[in-house]
């Protein structure tokens, strides 16, 4: 008969009950104290910021170092900020501050720009991923080469083309620039590849065009690849500082990133206010991935973006 001493090394490799609950407890241990930390590198600056925006700006600094619970919780207790921002105090009447325009302005170009980006990316999405025609694949190639180009290097003939085209200190040299995106067109074409085709032959043969296979089949089908997308773009339109910050020169059409950069002179530095405007510029953006969270977590397991 088999026998296995005790003392033996195989049985000794044997685990017990109490090791692998050990084990289990060290490693539930390990995934709390790394998110912990994960979150408090995301959550600290935001709850200092926000902290910050509700003192005076000579306290901003002051309880920064050593770090205590006075870094995150003012001391002197105001809204004075918001109130010379949005222009509802006498100061903020006096300097002109109209955060609320800013604010007004940047949610329509970024509604503008994600809604034309829809239209025309979904389009030339639908042409890479479902149409068969030559040299498809260089052509893609060559679309998204052009995401690679830095903006830095296309700001300038992109300014002289809105300016000849008569669209400078509009809105429409906010918008017509990012109508287009290699991204969006690329994340885009991974959702719509994903759809079985037998889905078009069915609707072709029923009698459905091109078009009408794209929207009755594919758009349908890939809701949350839009919705993502959507997100995205909105947030970039969102952030944007710099080519709003030439392109447009009319206080009435300044977008809230530049609103915010103003609040920076040659004479001083109002840490408040730039607080309380970066609180205002990321509310709505917060706000909103928290109510689409969902639909961009299901749309990042579902398309390209997935590792």
């Amino acid at each position: 008969m088999w026998s296995i001493e005790l003392n033996s090394p195989s049985a000794r490799t044997i685990p017990s009950s109490a090791q692998l609950r050990l084990q289990r407890l060290a490693g539930s241990l390990f995934v709390v104290v790394t998110y912990g930390l994960l979150t408090a590198l995301f959550v600290t600056p935001l709850l200092w910021m926000i902290g910050s925006s509700l003192r005076p700006s000579p306290e901003v600094f002051q309880y920064v170092f050593p770090l205590s619970w006075r870094t995150f919780v003012p001391i002197q207790f105001t809204l004075q900020n918001f109130q010379d921002i949005f222009g509802l105090s006498e100061q903020g009447r006096t300097l002109g501050f109209q955060f609320g325009r800013a604010l007004l302005n940047t949610a329509f170009v970024s509604t503008a720009v994600v809604g034309s980006s829809l239209v025309f990316n979904t389009l030339a999405a639908y042409f890479f991923a479902r149409l068969d025609f030559p040299y498809k694949n260089v052509l893609l190639v060559f679309v998204l080469g052009t995401f690679f180009v830095p903006q830095e290097a296309t700001i300038v003939p992109l300014y002289i083309v809105v300016r000849e085209l008569g669209f400078a200190n509009t809105y429409w040299a906010l918008i017509l620039p990012w109508y287009a995106s290699p991204f969006v067109i690329f994340v885009l074409s991974q959702f719509f590849q994903e759809i079985p085709k037998e889905l078009d032959e069915a609707a072709i043969i029923d009698g459905a065009s091109l078009l009408g296979v794209l929207r009755y089949v594919i758009v349908p089908n890939a809701r949350v690849g839009l919705l993502t997308v959507s997100l995205l773009e909105f947030q970039f339109i969102w952030n944007l500082f710099f080519w709003p910050l030439i392109a447009v020169g009319k206080k009435e059409l300044q977008v809230i990133q530049v609103a915010v950069a103003t609040q920076i002179t040659q004479r001083e530095i109002a840490w408040g206010r730039i607080f309380a405007g970066s609180v205002v510029a990321s509310l709505p953006v917060i706000l909103l991935f928290l109510a689409l969270q969902r639909y961009f977590v299901d749309g990042v397991a579902l398309s390209g973006l997935k590792g």
